[in-house]
């Protein structure tokens, strides 16, 4: 699993989480303040209940008849007030019981002030107020009852919350040291080890899929730094010994050429055919390499024309048809011009380049050809040869800089620059070169050059 998945389940949770634990406060504050509205309004059913038998008390002790009337008044008042907090049939009929008692015996002492009368309606109004009180303690008793209960239930809920966040952290923190940044460490030690010189560091790939990714492109970049520098060091072998080969013949021929001994002409030609082969060996070895500098840096020439591709390919042609004696050279090519915009001394280097390696590669006696046509809006040079061919598990390599076959660094000398340089050259003209070969049978080579179109001729005539 990603690390971003993991992650973000681990926020889900959390979110979920709080989100639960508010809910909860909310629906707990909710009923806590159900149970104390009840509580106080019981409170306040009982301090009125209280109050008036108090208030009963006294009108039934005194005669006063101005301290009757007071007492009279603040009973019918709270008990108007007391109604306001009955909550329950119960205690509106306690409540009626209490008016009616209280009015009756209120209406008799009005009928005849001077005359004792009994006192028993006082006392059973009394006896109401106090089950009217009863049921309020018991009511308020069941509040704080119920109140606790939610209490304890917030406690739980809080604790349980707090239980399984200190947990999700933990484990994360857990999760993140093992698994997320043990991988960082890893590939950190990797890159440290592969920046010391250890080129056969790789980092492990393991962890979350991005960490894995991210390994997985270091050891990618390691197998490719690591596959260039052998190259790079194959290379400085190969043009050590490629330069040592023509100068050893070139040092070998003049120290000939400058002995005091007279020699013959055929010799001194000869001698002289051989130091221009070798002088014309450096000067190709020494324009790769300088081609390739140029295309690595960005500076890459192209003198670009309208010109006929049939010139490019017969200058190939009659260059290397004049000095081949153990091949035989074809060259195939349309009647009508075949026009492109290109650099042509770049175009005949490209071909120059794959003709040449076709007579290194082909055995004595077999042949070459070389064939230009126009194939929809794109010229195509093509060069066949019928040689030893390009294994296949190496063809997907060949146009990379210093790259060469096994059996062409044995038998024939060479950078492993020159296919690089002709594939770049051929894709700065906005085109490109194809390979097919079979093993043991000859191998082609396809250069396809965006064709001049007839309109842009016409634009140009």
């Amino acid at each position: 699993m990603s690390l971003h998945r993991i992650l973000s389940l681990f926020v889900t949770v959390i979110a979920v989480l709080a989100l639960g634990a508010a809910i909860s406060l909310a629906v707990l504050t909710t009923y806590l303040h159900r149970t104390t509205v009840e509580l106080e309004t019981g409170l306040q059913s009982v301090r009125l209940a209280e109050e008036m038998q108090i208030d009963l008390l006294t009108y039934i002790q005194t005669r006063d008849p101005f301290l009757r009337t007071r007492v009279e008044s603040d009973l019918r008042r709270k008990l108007h007030e007391a109604r306001q907090y009955a909550g329950t049939p119960e205690e509106e009929a306690l409540l009626r019981d209490t008016e009616r008692l209280i009015t009756s015996h209120f209406a008799k002492d009005g009928e005849s002030p001077e005359e004792e009368h009994d006192d028993a309606d006082l006392e059973q109004a009394f006896a109401a107020l106090r089950q009217f009180i009863d049921i309020n303690v018991e009511q308020a008793q069941a509040s704080m009852r119920e109140s606790e209960r939610w209490d304890d239930l917030g406690d739980r809920i809080g604790i349980s919350c707090s239980a399984v966040l200190i947990l999700g952290i933990a484990a994360i923190l857990i999760w993140l040291r093992r698994v997320a940044f043990q991988p960082v460490f890893e590939i950190q030690h990797a890159i440290r080890d592969f920046a010391a010189g250890r080129r056969d560091t790789r980092a492990p790939e393991h962890g979350p899929e991005e960490l894995r990714l991210i390994a997985k492109q270091f050891n990618e970049m390691a197998v490719s730094l690591a596959r260039q520098y052998e190259n790079q060091s194959s290379f400085l072998a190969a043009v050590a010994h490629d330069l040592r080969n023509p100068i050893g013949t070139l040092k070998g021929s003049a120290d000939i050429l400058s002995a005091e001994r007279k020699l013959a002409p055929e010799t001194v030609s000869n001698l002289m055919a051989i130091i221009k082969r070798q002088v014309h060996s450096l000067d190709r070895m020494i324009g790769d390499l300088l081609d390739s500098a140029r295309i690595e840096a960005g500076h890459l020439e192209l003198r670009l024309k309208e010109c006929d591709a049939r010139p490019i390919a017969e200058n190939v042609f009659e260059l290397f048809n004049s000095g081949s004696r153990h091949h035989e050279l074809t060259l195939t090519v349309p009647n009508a011009a075949v026009m492109l915009h290109c650099d042509p001394l770049r175009i005949e280097q490209v071909l120059n380049n794959l003709v040449s390696n076709a007579f290194k590669y082909s055995p004595p006696g077999s042949k070459i050809e070389l064939r230009l046509e126009q194939v929809g809006e794109e010229v195509l040079f093509q060069v066949s040869d019928h040689g030893r061919g390009i294994p296949e598990a190496e063809l997907p390599y060949i146009f990379e800089p210093f790259r060469r076959t096994a059996a062409s660094k044995e038998e024939v000398p060479g950078v492993g620059l020159g296919l690089s340089v002709a594939q770049r050259i051929v894709r700065a003209h906005g085109g490109r070169i194809q390979v097919e070969s079979q093993f043991g049978k000859g191998t082609t080579f396809r250069v396809h050059v965006p064709a001049l179109t007839k309109a842009a001729q016409k634009l140009t005539a």
